[in-house]
């Protein structure tokens, strides 16, 4: 396991991600979380699913946190936090799952997104993730988007960021 977490921390972080190790304690999670949003305005929480639920619970007192976003506020949110569906160590990807409310709105509309990722849910590549006895199976009933540091693209010149997405990626590594 941890050949696997060094892996993922050092691709992700050459993919222009940050990589924070947290306790996984939620009053340290909360803190890390408030250090990494920077004092910003409006944060939406996507879905906690593949965590304790109290880690995202410790989550809703943080300033800024819109419980029931409008469709406006969504627009012009600052942060999205949510939970990783597993990890890509060979890539340094984060895998969200899609399909539950604000899960696509908190990982990919937001200026920066904030993802909480358990070490456990680390894979070695992106097909361990179809394997029937990987995460229960799971990967084969869900909708994933893999993401892989920062919205960027270079299609028209020099190198943009956020243009599909974040501008920034902070991943918080659970443990």
């Amino acid at each position: 396991m941890s050949d696997l977490l060094a892996t993922f921390e050092s691709n992700a972080k050459e993919a222009a991600a940050i990589v924070e190790r947290v306790d996984a304690s939620p009053c340290s999670i909360h803190a890390a979380v408030q250090r990494a949003a920077g004092g910003a305005a409006k944060i939406v929480l996507g879905p906690s699913e593949f965590l304790p639920s109290e880690t995202m619970d410790a989550l809703r007192d943080l300033p800024g946190v819109i419980s029931q976003p409008s469709d406006e506020q969504l627009s012009t949110a600052d942060v999205g936090v949510s939970a990783a569906f597993a990890g890509v160590a060979s890539s340094g990807s984060v895998c969200i799952a899609m399909g539950a409310p604000l899960a696509a709105a908190a990982s990919l509309l937001m200026p920066l997104h904030i993802v909480l990722l358990s070490p456990d849910r680390i894979v070695s590549r992106p097909g361990d993730l179809f394997d029937p006895l990987c995460l229960d199976g799971e990967g084969l009933r869900r909708d994933l988007v893999f993401v892989t540091g920062p919205s960027a693209t270079a299609d028209m010149g020099p190198l943009v960021r956020g243009v599909h997405g974040p501008h920034r990626l902070h991943i918080l590594l659970l443990g």
